[in-house]
Protein backbone atom coordinates (compact mmCIF):
# COMPACT_ATOMS: atom_id res chain seq x y z
CA UNK A 1 0.00 0.00 0.00
CA UNK A 2 2.80 2.42 0.95
CA UNK A 3 4.81 1.64 -2.21
CA UNK A 4 1.74 2.30 -4.44
CA UNK A 5 1.11 5.55 -2.60
CA UNK A 6 4.69 6.72 -3.14
CA UNK A 7 4.53 6.01 -6.87
CA UNK A 8 1.50 8.16 -7.59
CA UNK A 9 2.84 11.22 -5.83
CA UNK A 10 4.61 13.47 -8.27
CA UNK A 11 5.37 16.49 -6.16
CA UNK A 12 8.96 16.57 -5.07
CA UNK A 13 7.97 18.46 -1.96
CA UNK A 14 5.34 15.91 -1.04
CA UNK A 15 7.74 13.04 -1.65
CA UNK A 16 10.30 14.67 0.61
CA UNK A 17 7.69 15.25 3.27
CA UNK A 18 6.23 11.79 3.04
CA UNK A 19 9.56 9.98 3.01
CA UNK A 20 10.30 11.68 6.27
CA UNK A 21 6.97 10.69 7.77
CA UNK A 22 6.50 7.24 6.24
CA UNK A 23 9.13 4.57 7.06
CA UNK A 24 8.48 2.62 3.87
CA UNK A 25 9.74 5.50 1.81
CA UNK A 26 13.04 5.99 3.69
CA UNK A 27 15.94 5.18 1.38
CA UNK A 28 17.88 3.74 4.36
CA UNK A 29 15.23 1.08 4.99
CA UNK A 30 16.14 -1.17 7.95
CA UNK A 31 19.53 0.53 8.28
CA UNK A 32 18.04 3.40 10.20
CA UNK A 33 20.28 4.34 13.17
CA UNK A 34 19.02 3.40 16.61
CA UNK A 35 19.82 6.88 17.88
CA UNK A 36 17.43 9.62 16.64
CA UNK A 37 18.34 13.25 16.30
CA UNK A 38 16.58 14.04 19.56
CA UNK A 39 18.52 11.39 21.50
CA UNK A 40 21.87 12.15 23.10
CA UNK A 41 24.66 9.66 22.49
CA UNK A 42 25.32 7.47 25.49
CA UNK A 43 28.21 8.54 27.67
CA UNK A 44 31.12 6.13 27.86
CA UNK A 45 31.48 4.33 31.16
CA UNK A 46 34.91 3.90 32.75
CA UNK A 47 36.41 0.47 33.37
CA UNK A 48 39.56 0.46 35.51
CA UNK A 49 42.05 -2.37 34.99
CA UNK A 50 45.09 -3.24 37.08
CA UNK A 51 48.37 -3.70 35.24
CA UNK A 52 51.80 -4.50 36.65
CA UNK A 53 54.52 -1.92 36.33
CA UNK A 54 57.82 -3.80 35.98
CA UNK A 55 59.90 -0.62 35.76
CA UNK A 56 60.87 -1.16 32.12
CA UNK A 57 62.88 1.89 31.01
CA UNK A 58 60.96 4.10 28.60
CA UNK A 59 57.73 2.09 28.95
CA UNK A 60 54.47 3.44 30.34
CA UNK A 61 52.46 0.58 31.78
CA UNK A 62 49.19 2.53 31.62
CA UNK A 63 49.57 4.19 28.21
CA UNK A 64 51.21 2.42 25.27
CA UNK A 65 50.39 1.05 21.84
CA UNK A 66 48.77 -2.05 23.37
CA UNK A 67 46.42 -0.13 25.67
CA UNK A 68 45.52 2.17 22.76
CA UNK A 69 44.76 -0.88 20.61
CA UNK A 70 42.53 -2.28 23.37
CA UNK A 71 40.66 1.01 23.59
CA UNK A 72 40.12 1.17 19.82
CA UNK A 73 39.10 -2.45 19.36
CA UNK A 74 37.15 -3.12 22.53
CA UNK A 75 36.50 0.08 24.41
CA UNK A 76 35.19 2.35 21.67
CA UNK A 77 32.78 -0.18 20.08
CA UNK A 78 31.31 -1.00 23.50
CA UNK A 79 31.05 2.49 24.96
CA UNK A 80 33.75 1.79 27.53
CA UNK A 81 36.69 4.00 28.44
CA UNK A 82 39.47 1.81 29.79
CA UNK A 83 41.77 3.22 32.44
CA UNK A 84 44.80 1.11 33.29
CA UNK A 85 46.06 1.41 36.86
CA UNK A 86 49.77 0.59 37.24
CA UNK A 87 50.94 -1.29 40.33
CA UNK A 88 54.61 -1.99 40.96
CA UNK A 89 55.12 -5.76 40.72
CA UNK A 90 57.17 -5.79 43.90
CA UNK A 91 54.36 -4.01 45.79
CA UNK A 92 51.49 -6.08 44.43
CA UNK A 93 50.11 -7.39 47.73
CA UNK A 94 50.51 -4.27 49.84
CA UNK A 95 49.13 -1.97 47.16
CA UNK A 96 46.09 -4.12 46.46
CA UNK A 97 45.33 -4.43 50.16
CA UNK A 98 45.37 -0.64 50.51
CA UNK A 99 43.14 -0.14 47.48
CA UNK A 100 40.68 -2.83 48.59
CA UNK A 101 40.46 -1.40 52.10
CA UNK A 102 39.69 2.05 50.67
CA UNK A 103 37.14 0.66 48.14
CA UNK A 104 39.35 2.06 45.38
CA UNK A 105 40.65 -1.14 43.80
CA UNK A 106 40.38 -1.32 39.99
CA UNK A 107 37.26 -2.93 38.57
CA UNK A 108 39.52 -5.67 37.27
CA UNK A 109 42.18 -6.54 39.82
CA UNK A 110 44.31 -9.62 40.18
CA UNK A 111 46.71 -11.40 42.49
CA UNK A 112 48.82 -14.53 42.63
CA UNK A 113 48.33 -14.74 46.39
CA UNK A 114 45.70 -17.23 47.55
CA UNK A 115 45.84 -15.98 51.14
CA UNK A 116 44.65 -12.62 49.86
CA UNK A 117 41.73 -14.35 48.21
CA UNK A 118 40.77 -15.97 51.50
CA UNK A 119 40.88 -12.60 53.22
CA UNK A 120 38.83 -10.79 50.59
CA UNK A 121 36.22 -13.57 50.54
CA UNK A 122 35.98 -13.63 54.32
CA UNK A 123 35.46 -9.86 54.42
CA UNK A 124 32.81 -9.93 51.70
CA UNK A 125 34.98 -7.88 49.39
CA UNK A 126 34.46 -9.76 46.11
CA UNK A 127 31.70 -9.96 43.50
CA UNK A 128 30.07 -13.32 42.73
CA UNK A 129 30.97 -13.61 39.05
CA UNK A 130 29.07 -16.85 38.33
CA UNK A 131 25.77 -15.41 36.98
CA UNK A 132 27.56 -12.66 35.03
CA UNK A 133 29.95 -15.21 33.56
CA UNK A 134 27.01 -17.37 32.44
CA UNK A 135 25.35 -14.42 30.68
CA UNK A 136 28.27 -12.45 29.27
CA UNK A 137 31.26 -14.79 29.29
CA UNK A 138 30.38 -17.79 27.15
CA UNK A 139 33.58 -17.55 25.08
CA UNK A 140 35.63 -17.09 28.22
CA UNK A 141 34.05 -20.14 29.87
CA UNK A 142 34.74 -22.26 26.81
CA UNK A 143 38.34 -21.04 26.69
CA UNK A 144 39.10 -21.75 30.35
CA UNK A 145 37.04 -24.90 30.89
CA UNK A 146 35.31 -26.18 34.03
CA UNK A 147 38.39 -27.66 35.71
CA UNK A 148 40.34 -24.44 35.57
CA UNK A 149 37.35 -22.31 36.56
CA UNK A 150 36.99 -24.44 39.70
CA UNK A 151 40.24 -22.89 40.98
CA UNK A 152 38.33 -19.62 41.33
CA UNK A 153 35.38 -21.22 43.11
CA UNK A 154 35.12 -21.48 46.88
CA UNK A 155 32.07 -22.91 48.60
CA UNK A 156 30.17 -22.97 45.32
CA UNK A 157 30.72 -19.27 44.56
CA UNK A 158 32.80 -18.04 41.58
CA UNK A 159 34.83 -15.36 43.32
CA UNK A 160 37.61 -15.22 40.73
CA UNK A 161 38.44 -15.93 37.11
CA UNK A 162 41.60 -18.04 37.15
CA UNK A 163 44.07 -17.34 34.38
CA UNK A 164 45.16 -20.32 32.32
CA UNK A 165 48.76 -21.26 33.03
CA UNK A 166 50.35 -22.45 29.82
CA UNK A 167 53.64 -23.67 31.30
CA UNK A 168 53.64 -25.13 34.82
CA UNK A 169 57.40 -25.09 35.47
CA UNK A 170 58.32 -22.88 38.39
CA UNK A 171 61.78 -23.06 40.04
CA UNK A 172 65.29 -23.31 38.71
CA UNK A 173 68.81 -23.38 40.14
CA UNK A 174 71.58 -21.66 38.18
CA UNK A 175 75.37 -21.55 38.28
CA UNK A 176 78.22 -19.81 36.48
CA UNK A 177 79.55 -22.49 34.12
CA UNK A 178 82.54 -20.33 33.16
CA UNK A 179 83.60 -20.23 36.85
CA UNK A 180 83.33 -24.01 37.10
CA UNK A 181 85.43 -24.42 33.97
CA UNK A 182 88.16 -22.07 35.23
CA UNK A 183 88.43 -24.17 38.40
CA UNK A 184 88.10 -27.53 36.60
CA UNK A 185 85.02 -28.33 38.66
CA UNK A 186 82.18 -30.58 37.47
CA UNK A 187 78.63 -29.32 37.14
CA UNK A 188 77.18 -30.06 40.61
CA UNK A 189 74.98 -33.15 40.76
CA UNK A 190 74.53 -33.27 44.55
CA UNK A 191 74.18 -30.85 47.45
CA UNK A 192 77.75 -31.63 48.55
CA UNK A 193 79.10 -30.83 45.09
CA UNK A 194 77.09 -27.60 45.10
CA UNK A 195 78.60 -26.67 48.47
CA UNK A 196 82.12 -27.47 47.23
CA UNK A 197 81.59 -25.25 44.20
CA UNK A 198 80.50 -22.34 46.42
CA UNK A 199 83.58 -22.83 48.64
CA UNK A 200 85.82 -22.81 45.58
CA UNK A 201 84.15 -19.67 44.21
CA UNK A 202 84.96 -17.84 47.44
CA UNK A 203 88.42 -19.18 48.06
CA UNK A 204 89.78 -19.27 44.51
CA UNK A 205 87.83 -16.29 43.12
CA UNK A 206 87.56 -17.25 39.43
CA UNK A 207 85.93 -13.88 38.66
CA UNK A 208 88.81 -11.87 40.16
CA UNK A 209 86.38 -9.99 42.36
CA UNK A 210 88.19 -10.07 45.68
CA UNK A 211 85.88 -9.40 48.62
CA UNK A 212 83.00 -8.56 46.22
CA UNK A 213 82.45 -12.19 45.18
CA UNK A 214 79.05 -13.64 46.14
CA UNK A 215 79.07 -17.43 45.82
CA UNK A 216 75.30 -17.73 46.44
CA UNK A 217 72.71 -14.97 46.73
CA UNK A 218 69.26 -14.54 48.29
CA UNK A 219 66.51 -11.96 48.69
CA UNK A 220 64.02 -11.31 51.46
CA UNK A 221 60.75 -10.87 49.61
CA UNK A 222 58.11 -10.89 52.38
CA UNK A 223 55.48 -12.18 49.95
CA UNK A 224 57.63 -15.10 48.80
CA UNK A 225 60.05 -15.64 51.65
CA UNK A 226 61.53 -18.97 50.49
CA UNK A 227 61.51 -18.14 46.77
CA UNK A 228 65.28 -17.81 46.31
CA UNK A 229 66.06 -20.93 48.35
CA UNK A 230 63.13 -23.19 47.41
CA UNK A 231 64.79 -26.10 45.60
CA UNK A 232 67.52 -26.34 48.24
CA UNK A 233 65.17 -26.32 51.23
CA UNK A 234 62.69 -28.73 49.65
CA UNK A 235 65.41 -31.37 49.33
CA UNK A 236 65.83 -31.50 53.12
CA UNK A 237 62.18 -32.35 53.81
CA UNK A 238 61.36 -35.87 54.96
CA UNK A 239 58.61 -37.88 53.21
CA UNK A 240 55.25 -37.12 54.83
CA UNK A 241 51.61 -38.18 54.41
CA UNK A 242 49.31 -36.43 51.96
CA UNK A 243 47.35 -34.95 54.84
CA UNK A 244 50.51 -33.49 56.38
CA UNK A 245 51.53 -32.15 52.97
CA UNK A 246 48.23 -30.26 52.82
CA UNK A 247 48.25 -29.05 56.40
CA UNK A 248 51.74 -28.52 57.84
CA UNK A 249 53.54 -25.18 57.67
CA UNK A 250 57.00 -25.45 56.12
CA UNK A 251 58.71 -24.55 59.39
CA UNK A 252 57.44 -27.69 61.15
CA UNK A 253 57.77 -30.17 58.28
CA UNK A 254 60.32 -32.81 59.38
CA UNK A 255 63.70 -32.02 57.84
CA UNK A 256 63.02 -28.39 56.97
CA UNK A 257 64.92 -27.19 60.04
CA UNK A 258 68.01 -29.01 58.80
CA UNK A 259 67.71 -27.19 55.51
CA UNK A 260 67.70 -23.91 57.39
CA UNK A 261 70.69 -25.08 59.41
CA UNK A 262 72.54 -25.67 56.11
CA UNK A 263 71.64 -22.13 55.02
CA UNK A 264 73.02 -20.87 58.34
CA UNK A 265 76.27 -22.72 57.61
CA UNK A 266 76.54 -21.14 54.16
CA UNK A 267 75.98 -17.68 55.59
CA UNK A 268 78.49 -18.03 58.40
CA UNK A 269 81.12 -19.30 55.99
CA UNK A 270 80.62 -16.23 53.82
CA UNK A 271 79.06 -18.20 50.96
CA UNK A 272 75.75 -16.28 51.03
CA UNK A 273 75.46 -12.58 50.25
CA UNK A 274 76.10 -10.96 53.64
CA UNK A 275 73.72 -8.08 52.81
CA UNK A 276 70.78 -10.16 51.59
CA UNK A 277 68.57 -9.00 54.49
CA UNK A 278 68.46 -5.51 52.95
CA UNK A 279 67.18 -6.71 49.56
CA UNK A 280 63.39 -6.91 49.78
CA UNK A 281 62.51 -6.22 46.16
CA UNK A 282 65.28 -8.20 44.42
CA UNK A 283 66.81 -5.17 42.68
CA UNK A 284 70.22 -5.59 44.29
CA UNK A 285 70.03 -9.31 43.58
CA UNK A 286 69.52 -8.56 39.88
CA UNK A 287 72.36 -6.02 39.80
CA UNK A 288 74.78 -8.43 41.44
CA UNK A 289 74.00 -11.20 38.95
CA UNK A 290 74.19 -8.86 35.95
CA UNK A 291 77.50 -7.38 37.12
CA UNK A 292 79.08 -10.83 37.37
CA UNK A 293 79.44 -10.99 41.16
CA UNK A 294 77.25 -14.07 41.76
CA UNK A 295 78.25 -17.70 41.35
CA UNK A 296 74.89 -19.43 41.90
CA UNK A 297 71.27 -18.55 42.61
CA UNK A 298 67.73 -19.96 42.75
CA UNK A 299 64.84 -18.24 40.99
CA UNK A 300 62.01 -18.73 38.52
CA UNK A 301 63.18 -21.32 36.00
CA UNK A 302 63.45 -18.76 33.18
CA UNK A 303 64.55 -15.75 35.19
CA UNK A 304 68.11 -15.15 33.96
CA UNK A 305 67.15 -15.61 30.30
CA UNK A 306 64.21 -13.19 30.23
CA UNK A 307 64.36 -10.12 28.02
CA UNK A 308 63.35 -8.10 31.09
CA UNK A 309 65.36 -7.65 33.28
CA UNK A 310 67.78 -9.34 30.86
CA UNK A 311 70.28 -10.64 33.42
CA UNK A 312 72.11 -13.09 31.16
CA UNK A 313 72.29 -10.50 28.38
CA UNK A 314 73.62 -7.82 30.70
CA UNK A 315 76.07 -10.28 32.19
CA UNK A 316 77.39 -11.06 28.70
CA UNK A 317 77.97 -7.35 28.13
CA UNK A 318 79.87 -7.03 31.40
CA UNK A 319 81.67 -10.38 31.27
CA UNK A 320 81.81 -11.59 27.63
CA UNK A 321 82.96 -15.15 28.42
CA UNK A 322 80.29 -15.69 31.09
CA UNK A 323 77.73 -18.49 30.92
CA UNK A 324 74.78 -19.17 33.22
CA UNK A 325 73.45 -22.74 33.07
CA UNK A 326 70.53 -24.46 34.84
CA UNK A 327 71.38 -27.27 37.27
CA UNK A 328 69.31 -29.60 39.44
CA UNK A 329 71.60 -30.91 42.19
CA UNK A 330 69.36 -31.09 45.25
CA UNK A 331 67.97 -34.55 45.99
CA UNK A 332 65.94 -35.66 48.98
CA UNK A 333 66.56 -38.88 50.88
CA UNK A 334 64.53 -40.78 48.26
CA UNK A 335 66.82 -39.50 45.49
CA UNK A 336 64.20 -37.18 44.00
CA UNK A 337 64.73 -33.58 42.89
CA UNK A 338 61.54 -32.45 44.60
CA UNK A 339 60.20 -29.00 43.93
CA UNK A 340 56.94 -27.17 43.42
CA UNK A 341 55.33 -26.58 40.06
CA UNK A 342 52.56 -24.15 39.36
CA UNK A 343 48.95 -25.21 39.65
CA UNK A 344 46.95 -24.94 36.39
CA UNK A 345 45.76 -21.46 37.34
CA UNK A 346 48.09 -18.57 36.69
CA UNK A 347 46.54 -15.88 38.84
CA UNK A 348 43.17 -14.87 40.30
CA UNK A 349 41.25 -12.14 38.44
CA UNK A 350 38.72 -10.47 40.72
CA UNK A 351 36.06 -7.78 40.64
CA UNK A 352 35.80 -5.95 43.98
CA UNK A 353 32.35 -5.75 45.56
CA UNK A 354 32.70 -1.96 45.39
CA UNK A 355 32.86 -2.05 41.59
CA UNK A 356 29.82 -1.13 39.49
CA UNK A 357 31.40 -2.53 36.32
CA UNK A 358 31.28 -6.30 36.82
CA UNK A 359 29.36 -6.81 33.57
CA UNK A 360 31.83 -4.69 31.60
CA UNK A 361 34.70 -6.52 33.27
CA UNK A 362 33.45 -9.93 32.14
CA UNK A 363 32.72 -8.60 28.65
CA UNK A 364 36.32 -7.39 28.47
CA UNK A 365 37.74 -10.74 29.57
CA UNK A 366 35.38 -12.54 27.19
CA UNK A 367 36.62 -10.40 24.29
CA UNK A 368 40.20 -11.11 25.34
CA UNK A 369 39.62 -14.86 24.92
CA UNK A 370 39.39 -14.48 21.12
CA UNK A 371 42.49 -16.02 19.45
CA UNK A 372 43.23 -12.92 17.37
CA UNK A 373 43.10 -10.68 20.45
CA UNK A 374 45.39 -12.90 22.48
CA UNK A 375 47.84 -13.20 19.61
CA UNK A 376 48.19 -9.43 19.33
CA UNK A 377 48.43 -8.79 23.07
CA UNK A 378 51.02 -11.52 23.50
CA UNK A 379 53.11 -10.88 20.41
CA UNK A 380 52.49 -7.46 18.91
CA UNK A 381 52.79 -6.89 15.16
CA UNK A 382 54.92 -8.80 12.69
CA UNK A 383 57.64 -6.56 11.35
CA UNK A 384 57.59 -4.38 14.45
CA UNK A 385 57.90 -6.81 17.36
CA UNK A 386 58.95 -10.00 15.60
CA UNK A 387 60.29 -10.65 12.13
CA UNK A 388 58.60 -13.84 10.97
CA UNK A 389 56.54 -16.88 11.95
CA UNK A 390 57.05 -20.64 12.08
CA UNK A 391 53.93 -22.83 12.26
CA UNK A 392 51.99 -19.73 13.29
CA UNK A 393 54.44 -19.01 16.10
CA UNK A 394 56.09 -15.56 16.08
CA UNK A 395 59.87 -15.82 15.76
CA UNK A 396 62.83 -13.52 16.26
CA UNK A 397 61.13 -11.46 18.92
CA UNK A 398 62.65 -8.00 19.19
CA UNK A 399 63.52 -7.14 22.79
CA UNK A 400 62.23 -3.98 24.45
CA UNK A 401 65.71 -2.53 24.76
CA UNK A 402 65.95 -2.52 20.96
CA UNK A 403 62.54 -0.95 20.37
CA UNK A 404 61.60 2.74 20.44
CA UNK A 405 59.61 3.75 23.51
CA UNK A 406 56.32 3.94 21.60
CA UNK A 407 56.72 0.31 20.51
CA UNK A 408 57.80 -1.19 23.84
CA UNK A 409 55.38 -3.88 25.00
CA UNK A 410 54.17 -5.80 28.01
CA UNK A 411 53.41 -9.31 26.77
CA UNK A 412 52.67 -10.70 30.23
CA UNK A 413 50.32 -8.48 32.16
CA UNK A 414 47.77 -7.24 29.62
CA UNK A 415 46.65 -10.67 28.37
CA UNK A 416 45.64 -11.55 31.91
CA UNK A 417 43.37 -14.53 31.17
CA UNK A 418 46.39 -16.59 30.22
CA UNK A 419 49.81 -16.86 31.81
CA UNK A 420 52.24 -17.62 29.00
CA UNK A 421 51.92 -17.76 25.23
CA UNK A 422 49.47 -20.35 23.99
CA UNK A 423 49.38 -21.97 20.55
CA UNK A 424 47.27 -25.08 21.05
CA UNK A 425 49.72 -27.78 22.19
CA UNK A 426 52.36 -28.15 24.90
CA UNK A 427 55.19 -28.71 22.42
CA UNK A 428 54.22 -25.61 20.44
CA UNK A 429 53.81 -23.63 23.65
CA UNK A 430 57.30 -24.56 24.85
CA UNK A 431 58.73 -23.76 21.43
CA UNK A 432 56.85 -20.48 21.30
CA UNK A 433 58.00 -19.59 24.78
CA UNK A 434 61.63 -20.30 23.88
CA UNK A 435 61.43 -17.81 21.00
CA UNK A 436 60.86 -15.13 23.61
CA UNK A 437 64.38 -15.67 24.94
CA UNK A 438 66.53 -14.77 21.93
CA UNK A 439 69.99 -16.25 22.20
CA UNK A 440 68.98 -18.49 25.08
CA UNK A 441 66.34 -20.72 23.46
CA UNK A 442 68.15 -23.98 24.26
CA UNK A 443 68.94 -22.95 27.83
CA UNK A 444 65.28 -21.98 28.37
CA UNK A 445 64.09 -25.39 27.16
CA UNK A 446 66.66 -27.20 29.30
CA UNK A 447 65.69 -25.17 32.38
CA UNK A 448 62.00 -25.84 31.73
CA UNK A 449 62.48 -29.61 31.65
CA UNK A 450 64.59 -29.54 34.81
CA UNK A 451 61.96 -27.47 36.60
CA UNK A 452 59.30 -30.13 35.98
CA UNK A 453 61.41 -33.11 37.08
CA UNK A 454 59.87 -34.61 40.26
CA UNK A 455 57.74 -31.46 40.64
CA UNK A 456 54.31 -31.50 42.28
CA UNK A 457 51.31 -29.21 42.56
CA UNK A 458 50.69 -27.10 45.62
CA UNK A 459 47.79 -28.39 47.73
CA UNK A 460 44.49 -26.58 47.22
CA UNK A 461 41.35 -26.51 49.32
CA UNK A 462 37.92 -26.05 47.78
CA UNK A 463 36.82 -23.89 50.68
CA UNK A 464 38.13 -20.82 52.41
CA UNK A 465 40.61 -21.39 55.23
CA UNK A 466 39.44 -18.53 57.43
CA UNK A 467 42.35 -18.64 59.84
CA UNK A 468 44.75 -18.26 56.90
CA UNK A 469 43.09 -14.97 56.08
CA UNK A 470 42.92 -13.97 59.75
CA UNK A 471 46.63 -14.40 60.42
CA UNK A 472 48.14 -13.83 56.95
CA UNK A 473 49.78 -10.45 57.63
CA UNK A 474 51.04 -11.24 61.11
CA UNK A 475 52.49 -14.59 60.06
CA UNK A 476 54.13 -13.12 56.97
CA UNK A 477 56.09 -10.80 59.23
CA UNK A 478 57.03 -13.70 61.51
CA UNK A 479 58.16 -15.80 58.53
CA UNK A 480 60.56 -13.04 57.58
CA UNK A 481 61.94 -13.10 61.12
CA UNK A 482 62.39 -16.88 61.12
CA UNK A 483 64.11 -16.82 57.76
CA UNK A 484 66.47 -13.93 58.45
CA UNK A 485 67.37 -14.62 62.07
CA UNK A 486 67.84 -18.37 61.58
CA UNK A 487 70.22 -17.83 58.68
CA UNK A 488 72.22 -14.98 60.19
CA UNK A 489 72.57 -16.11 63.81
CA UNK A 490 75.75 -17.75 65.10
CA UNK A 491 75.86 -21.53 64.48
CA UNK A 492 75.86 -22.25 68.22
CA UNK A 493 72.65 -20.20 68.59
CA UNK A 494 70.82 -21.79 65.68
CA UNK A 495 68.67 -24.34 67.54
CA UNK A 496 67.59 -21.88 70.22
CA UNK A 497 66.82 -19.18 67.63
CA UNK A 498 64.93 -21.39 65.22
CA UNK A 499 62.91 -23.27 67.83
CA UNK A 500 61.83 -20.17 69.73
CA UNK A 501 60.79 -18.32 66.57
CA UNK A 502 58.83 -21.27 65.20
CA UNK A 503 57.13 -21.81 68.57
CA UNK A 504 56.03 -18.17 68.58
CA UNK A 505 54.86 -18.52 64.96
CA UNK A 506 52.70 -21.53 65.75
CA UNK A 507 51.22 -19.89 68.86
CA UNK A 508 50.44 -16.75 66.82
CA UNK A 509 48.12 -18.52 64.39
CA UNK A 510 50.20 -21.21 62.69
CA UNK A 511 48.71 -24.02 64.80
CA UNK A 512 45.17 -22.72 64.31
CA UNK A 513 45.69 -22.74 60.53
CA UNK A 514 47.06 -26.27 60.65
CA UNK A 515 44.06 -27.51 62.69
CA UNK A 516 41.54 -25.83 60.36
CA UNK A 517 43.28 -27.29 57.32
CA UNK A 518 43.10 -30.79 58.82
CA UNK A 519 39.36 -30.42 59.30
CA UNK A 520 38.98 -29.11 55.74
CA UNK A 521 41.16 -31.88 54.31
CA UNK A 522 39.16 -34.64 56.04
CA UNK A 523 35.92 -33.06 54.88
CA UNK A 524 37.22 -33.00 51.29
CA UNK A 525 38.20 -36.65 51.48
CA UNK A 526 34.65 -37.58 52.49
CA UNK A 527 33.14 -35.98 49.36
Amino acid sequence: MKRRFCKVLSSTLLIAMLTTAIPGCNSQGDKTNDTTASEKPKEMVELTVEVFDRSTPGYQADKNFQTEWIQKNFGDPNGIKLKFVPVLRSQEVDKLNVLMAANQAPDISFTYNESLMYNYIKNGGLTDLGPILDEHGKNLKAYLGETLLSYGNWGGVQYAIPAKRVLEACFGTFIRKDWLDKLNLPVPQTTDEFYNALKAFKEKDPGNLGDKVIPFTLTVDPNNINWTSHTLLESFKKPISEEDRYCLRNWVVPGFKEGMRFMNKLYNEGLINQQFVLDKDGKQYEKDVAQGKVGAFIQSFDFPYRITPGLATELKKNVPDSEIIPIDPFKNEEGKNVKMKYNPNGLFIIVPKSSKRAVEAIKYLDWMSKPEVLKFLQNGNMGEHYTDEQDGIPMNVISNDKLPDDKKANYVDLSIIVNGKEFGSLDKNIKAASFGYPGFEDKFTEAYKMALKDAGYMPRFDRVIESEAKYAKALTDKEVQIFVKSITCKPEDFDKTYDSLVEDYMKSGGKEIEDEKRRAYRAMMKK
